[in-house]
């Protein structure tokens, strides 16, 4: 759900999910005093703590961004943006938000414009692309069992589409069909880059860290503890997640994701990232993410993604906004079903 068309109690969402949180609730009740400014912090470069010693991420973040993941062709020799190609390159995307709002060629349908997506489009990086291993800045190559089955997805999609462009259409022929983020059952992780609702929130207690997303209102309980990591066999649509400092670095290392979800076009099963969130300043903590799935592809690769606290559409923690879209999404699936059956139906005659 986009941030201009949620209505209601925008900072609900949360408080709800920590009055569910059952023996945790107490817990939870420190983020309060745990978010607040503490008193006679040096100034400087000085790494602000928490009451209890550990170095404080707290506070609400945006990771939009219009850097890309991988590194575009035309830049292939080049890792950083001089200043003039940053500026070239920033006023182009001024000139694309103009253009989302001027009136549509005949027969386009048109998707979300600039009324929706405006405060969304973030800043770039100065750098080619997120990617900063491999040097190329670009995904390495699949391995020859993931390539098959993206050939073997890329084929079926094909088979369900029909129309010509800009009205062509995806067949569903069942409920399976949609992905999982359709569906409002989840949304893939590491979250990079998406149209909208790129707002979260770090909060810090003794022994966890943990993370609130703005987008499918998801949660991430860190703990810092040492504990192993569930059994291989459980399975959760956002992870298991465990976290340890290294100096002012949190690192957590994920796994055990479901295999239903996907990332980057691959399932997610197999998957392993290690995440590394330092403060860069007082408004910017570097994320660095490194993947690693070698029967998705050859090799490891890493990106890092400033989240940024200088955004003005992301202060406070009411800022966050609820989002409300349903497990189940009923009514989308039953809108994109019936309308497939109504387009075989035309087909037919």
């Amino acid at each position: 759900m986009n941030r201009r068309r949620v209505s209601g109690d925008v900072g609900s969402g949360f408080s709800r999910i920590v009055e569910s949180m059952g023996a945790l609730a107490p817990l939870i009740a420190v983020f309060v005093l745990a978010a607040a400014p503490l008193a006679g912090q040096a100034p400087g470069n000085t790494v602000k703590k928490t009451p209890w010693g550990d170095p404080d991420l707290q506070g609400v973040y945006t990771f939009s961004t219009l850097t890309p993941l991988q590194r575009p062709d035309a830049l292939a020799a080049k890792v950083a943006l001089t200043e003039a190609e940053l500026a070239a390159l920033e006023e182009r995307d001024a000139e694309n938000r103009v253009a989302e709002d001027r009136p549509l060629a005949p027969g386009n349908p048109g998707t979300y414009n600039n009324f929706w997506t405006s405060n969304e489009k973030g800043r770039r990086t100065g750098r080619s692309s997120l990617i900063i291993d491999p040097p190329d800045g670009r995904r390495p190559p699949l391995t020859p069992q993931a390539q098959k089955l993206r050939d073997q997805l890329t084929g079926e999609a094909a088979a369900r589409r029909v129309g010509t462009p800009p009205f062509d259409h995806i067949i569903y022929r069942s409920w399976k069909d949609l992905p999982t983020y359709t569906q409002c059952v989840a949304r893939p992780m590491p979250r990079q880059s998406q149209a909208y609702n790129h707002g979260l929130q770090i909060l810090q207690v003794p022994g966890y860290v943990v993370i609130h997303y703005e987008s499918m209102h998801d949660v991430r309980f860190i703990p810092l503890d040492g504990r192993p990591h569930l059994p291989s066999n459980i399975r959760l649509w956002n992870g298991d997640s465990r976290g340890h400092w290294e100096g002012n670095t949190l690192v957590v290392d994920w796994t055990n994701f479901d295999p239903r979800q996907e990332y980057e076009g691959a399932p997610q099963g197999n998957m392993h990232f290690v995440e590394r969130f330092t403060r860069a300043d007082a408004k910017t903590i570097n994320y660095e993410v490194t993947v690693d799935d070698r029967t998705t592809w050859t090799k490891g690769w890493k990106f890092l993604l400033p989240w940024r606290a200088d955004d003005p559409n992301y202060q406070k923690p009411e800022d966050l906004y609820e989002y409300a879209c349903h497990e189940g999404n009923y009514r989308q699936m039953e809108d994109a079903l019936s309308g497939s059956r109504a387009l075989e139906y035309a087909a037919a005659k």
